[in-house]
C-alpha cells in the first residue's frame, strides 16, 4: 500500500539557513572604545588601568585591580544562557525580527550589564582615605561621576 504525505518548504528551508548564516557572522564588542576623553585623558585607558590595575617601577599597587570588564562578560556570558537570549536568537531564525534589530537588543542589553557592573560597588575594594582625601572625596569605587558607565558601548564588527 502506497500512501503518505509530502511536506512542501516552498523555499522555507533554504530561508532558515540564510537567516542562521547571517547570524554566524556577526560580531560585537561591548566596552569602552578609544576616543572619549575626560579631563584631556582617553576613558579607555583610565578603564584599562582601573580594570586591571596598576602598578609604579618598584612594584608598589597604584590602582588596585577591579576587573569591571570581565565580571561584566560573565554576567553577559550568563544572560545568553537564558531563555529570553534563545527566544531573541529564534525570533531573527522565524523571521519576526531582524538580525540588526536582534544586534540592537543584544548590544543594549550588554551595556546595560556592564554599566550596572561598574556601579556594583560590593564587587570592588573601597578606595583608600588617601585616595578619598586627594582625588575622588568618596569612597565609592569606578563611579567618578559616570564618566566610565557613560562611555560604555558596543560596535559592531
Amino acid at each position: 500500500m502506497r500512501g503518505g504525505a509530502k511536506l512542501e518548504t516552498r523555499g522555507a528551508d533554504r530561508v532558515i539557513r540564510q537567516r542562521i548564516q547571517s547570524l554566524a557572522g556577526v560580531t560585537l564588542t561591548v566596552g569602552i572604545h578609544r576616543g572619549k576623553m575626560n579631563e584631556g585623558m582617553d576613558v579607555a585607558t583610565y578603564a584599562a588601568w582601573n580594570n586591571f590595575g596598576t602598578k609604579n617601577a618598584m612594584g608598589w599597587e597604584l590602582i588596585p585591580a577591579r576587573p569591571f570588564m570581565t565580571y561584566s562578560s560573565d554576567y553577559i556570558a550568563e544572560w545568553m544562557k537564558t531563555a529570553a537570549y534563545r527566544e531573541l536568537i529564534s525570533d531573527v531564525i522565524q523571521g519576526r525580527i531582524t538580525v540588526q534589530q536582534a544586534i540592537v537588543r543584544i548590544g543594549t542589553k550588554a551595556v546595560q550589564t556592564t554599566r550596572q557592573t561598574i556601579k556594583t560597588k560590593s564587587l570592588y575594594k573601597p578606595n583608600t582615605p588617601e585616595t578619598i582625601a586627594r582625588k575622588k572625596g568618596k569612597s565609592t569605587p569606578l563611579v567618578n561621576d559616570g564618566v566610565m558607565g557613560n562611555t560604555v558601548s558596543y560596535k559592531v564588527g
